[in-house]
This record gives C-alpha cells, sequence and structure tokens, in this order.
C-alpha cells in the first residue's frame, strides 16, 4: 500500500496542532494562565529594570545628566527624562541603546547584557497602569 504524498507533506502540520491542541487543554496556552503567573513577576522585573536603569543609564539620564540636557534642548523638557516618558517601546529603547543616536554612544552586549537590556526597556516602555500617579499640585505631607 502506497502512502499519498499530499498527506505525507501534512504531517508536520497535523503534529503541530495535536501539539497545540494539547497545550490549550491543560491551559498553557490559556491567558489567564500566563497572567497570573506573570502579574507577581512583572511587578518584580519593573522593579529589576528601575534599579538597573539607573545603575546602568542615569548616568547620563537622570536630572541633570548629559542626555538628559541633551533631549530637552532637541525634544522640549517635558521629553527629557527618559523614565517619564510615554512614547518609548521597549523595542525602541533596545535598538537605540545597541546603535546609538545623535550624541548616544553604543552599548555593546559586554557594557549592558541582553538580560539587563531587555528588563531596562520593559522599565521604561511601562504601561502607565505601573507609573507612580503624580500627587495633586498644593498637596501637603505632614
Amino acid at each position: 500500500m502506497t502512502t499519498n504524498p499530499h498527506l505525507r507533506s501534512l504531517a508536520p502540520y497535523t503534529s503541530f496542532a495535536v501539539l497545540m491542541a494539547a497545550f490549550i487543554f491543560i491551559g498553557i496556552g490559556h491567558p489567564r494562565a500566563a497572567q497570573s503567573k506573570s502579574s507577581g513577576d512583572s511587578a518584580r522585573k519593573l522593579d529589576e529594570g528601575n534599579k538597573l536603569f539607573h545603575a546602568r543609564c542615569g548616568y547620563c539620564h537622570l536630572d541633570g545628566g548629559t542626555g538628559t540636557i541633551m533631549l530637552g534642548r532637541r525634544l522640549g523638557k517635558d521629553r527629557a527624562l527618559l523614565d517619564q516618558r510615554t512614547d518609548l517601546t521597549a523595542d525602541y529603547v533596545k535598538k537605540i541603546t545597541r546603535v546609538g543616536i545623535n550624541g548616544m554612544p553604543p552599548h555593546t552586549r559586554i557594557e549592558v547584557p541582553d538580560s539587563e537590556l531587555d528588563l531596562i526597556a520593559a522599565y521604561i516602555a511601562r504601561p502607565a497602569s505601573a507609573r507612580p500617579q503624580p500627587s495633586p499640585q498644593g498637596a501637603t505631607h505632614e
């Protein structure tokens, strides 16, 4: 008995479909399963990214740093502090870190390993819900 060559070419796709169905059935592919595991994990990663940003990037990109001054001149003071910006994506931060831009030199994987850069980029591009809420003006602290 000979096998139909068209059916033989579908074998890898069938295997993949069966595997994905199994993952979904046991809950690995379910969005809520991933969300419940990652909510506490993402807060920890943002905290690590914050610390790494201050340690690796803060020299230039915190208040008074050369990068902050240059961005303020080029883009305006409201867009000068990187960790306060809301218009940057993680991919953009990683790309600019690796290739540099204007006065910012490129940073190698030796200077900033990919694992650290991923955390820094996620921190800078964090969603609004993960950002501290500004205090109302005129509020006093006792």
